[in-house]
């Protein structure tokens, strides 16, 4: 959605006000209106009714009713769900049969308030928008809220229709795989918990890296070693791709991705790309077409949309899914992806310590809008943690809300923000998924103010200190070129200098919050990060502590700080939470962590 269908949103809204009354829900903890379904509803509908119903509940302590409309002896007034032949009746104006599938409405007349949308998500959708906009409820995460309460509980005249910007929404962080979180943050992605009653998800065959699912090696590679990349003249599948221009490779691989798509009937793109490390064929076909088109992105694309053109119409509903990633990110000189064809462009090699149209990023922003002229299903990959070090300090989150931005304005359509995906307890994990649930639905809100809205609403009087904290480290952070694997030694946000700060600062917040258990528990988990940095390096902090004159800040005992860093990061949460199972995406264990840094 660009910036100027948005406004078209608002002005709409803002009309409503004008020829309307506004409608009452609730009065001194008494409902004022049924909540209608209709007898077309869907599960998913019937789902967003009772989703209404508890909120409403929550808020204004009135029991609100679920009924089914009856056409013949409608009530004066009433919250009706969904696009069914009473919605259609009562509101005769909208054009029901041309609404996308995640398209919201929230309109008003009379004394009625509908909440619909387009099949499978939209009604669902316009429940939660409703009760995000104009109710004031949050779902910080799976285990922390905030519903306002109102006894009474008025709404203005609307006239709302809203569509998110991008079609495929994934913030990858592990806490948003939980169901409810994700539905109820536009989360369609394919790795959520997402069920019937939640409207599904997009759903992948073979998420990413298939090459060799599709072809095993170890099956395939003694019979089959022409399919298998060319290297320095030898036939080899370690560390190797397959031989892409291959015919009779070609051929197995159309059979290989229509057997996965007749077993996987549900699944709506299908993923032909590329293993996790470098080793193009470099055979006289493979060759002459990656030199036409200046790179190797150039074979592999020729092969996908082959085999895209073979099996397109037989699965008019599926896209094929192939990324430009590492050694094939550069786009080709001319080849265009077929219109079934997905290309997902990864920005793993970025700084993202500054947003993606920095002049450091400059080779990536080059990447997009050459991809973005070629096809019109580009999706991206992008990368919003440390690999390397999950719980250690990642200054990136002014970073987010440009980025998401950037992403929209040329032609992205689909976002993956890959997170800590592996365990609850990474760096500011709660801030960015929040965040950015919000960006991918509207790109162009206030990146800085959601930041702001967020550690109000999770960290209550401790959240100034953090975001004094958040500008301290993205200060330090602004000249270094930060990847997604950034070692910590290295990083000047890291410093004795910028520690001691920041130590103060969340010590000043746990003290904000100490008499609230719940408050201070997440000050806790968030100052962990911190924490880590004193001990990946401790030495070298001692000796700039030294060098500067200054006065040490922590503990004398490193043994004394890792034990408590220790039982705060193995202590039980509220429900919802698990304890922290993974330092990295290695799968290094806080109890290893610690063990290692005490040798």
């Amino acid at each position: 959605m660009s910036k100027k269908i948005m406004s078209v949103i608002i002005i709409g809204a803002m009309l409503g006000h004008a020829e309307a009354q506004s409608i009452t829900l609730a009065e001194r903890g008494r409902a004022k209106v049924p909540i209608l379904i209709q007898a077309e509803a869907t599960s998913t509908e019937r789902y967003a009714a009772e989703e209404l119903r508890h909120h409403l509940q929550q808020i204004t302590g009135a029991p609100f009713e679920i009924r089914t409309a009856d056409p013949a002896a409608l009530p004066s007034a009433a919250i009706l769900i969904g696009p069914g032949s009473v919605a259609r009746q009562r509101f005769p104006d909208i054009d029901w049969d041309r609404l996308g599938s995640e398209q919201v409405l929230m309109r008003t007349q009379g004394r009625y308030l509908l909440l619909a949308g387009g099949r499978p998500r939209g009604t669902l959708y316009a429940v939660y928008r409703f009760l995000h906009t104009y109710c004031g409820v949050r779902w910080w995460t799976p285990w922390a809220s905030t519903i306002p309460r109102r006894r009474t509980l008025r709404i203005p005249p609307l006239n709302v229709s809203e569509q998110p910007a991008f079609e495929y929404r994934e913030p990858f962080w592990y806490h948003a795989f939980d169901g409810d979180w994700a539905a109820r943050h536009y989360y369609n992605g394919h790795h959520a918990r997402l069920e019937e009653k939640h409207g599904g998800k997009i759903q992948y065959v073979g998420f990413v890296h298939t090459f060799y699912v599709l072809v095993p090696p170890e099956q395939y590679f003694e019979q089959h070693p022409e399919w298998f990349s060319l290297i320095d003249g030898k036939r080899q599948w370690e560390k190797a791709q397959l031989c892409t221009t291959n015919p009779e490779l070609r051929a197995f691989l159309v059979e290989r991705v229509r057997e996965w798509l007749k077993a996987n009937p549900q699944a709506s793109i299908v993923s032909i790309s590329q293993n996790d490390w470098k080793g193009a064929c470099q055979c006289d076909a493979c060759r002459a077409i990656d030199e036409r088109e200046g790179t190797p992105a150039g074979s592999v694309l020729e092969m996908v949309n082959f085999i895209a053109e073979q099996l397109e119409r037989e699965f008019p509903h599926v896209a094929f899914d192939t990324l430009a990633y590492w050694y094939t990110r550069r786009a080709p000189k001319s080849l265009r992806p077929r219109p079934s064809v997905i290309v997902r462009l990864c920005s793993i090699e970025c700084n993202f310590a500054q947003p993606l149209e920095h002049p450091s990023n400059e080779a990536f922003a080059r990447d997009i809008r050459d991809w973005s002229r070629l096809t019109n299903r580009l999706y991206v990959w992008d990368y919003t943690t440390n690999f390397a070090h999950y719980i250690m300090p990642h200054p990136n989150w002014f970073s987010l809300g440009p980025n998401v931005r950037f992403f929209h304005r040329h032609g992205v359509r689909g976002l993956f923000e890959q997170g800590a995906y592996q365990s609850h307890g990474a760096e500011m994990a709660e801030l960015r998924a929040w965040v950015l649930a919000q960006l991918l639905w509207n790109p162009y809100q206030d990146d800085k103010k959601l930041i702001d809205e967020f550690l109000r609403g999770y960290y209550g009087k401790a959240a100034r200190f953090i975001r004094q904290y958040l500008n301290l480290m993205h200060e330090a952070a602004k000249d270094f070129y930060m990847g997604c694997f950034a070692a910590p030694d290295k990083a000047p946000y890291l410093r004795y200098e910028v520690l001691a700060k920041a130590e103060a600062l969340w010590e000043q917040a746990e003290r904000a919050v100490q008499h609230d258990p719940d408050l201070r528990w997440r000050v806790q988990i968030a100052r962990l990060p911190i924490w880590y940095a004193w001990l990946v390096n401790w030495d070298k902090l001692r000796q700039e502590c030294e060098q500067a004159g200054a006065k040490w800040v922590m503990p004398l005992s490193k043994e004394q700080l890792a034990h408590k860093w220790l039982q705060i990061a193995t202590s039980e949460g509220p429900p919802g939470w698990t304890r922290i199972t993974h330092v990295n995406e290695a799968g290094l264990t806080p109890e290893k962590f610690v063990e290692n840094i005490m040798r």
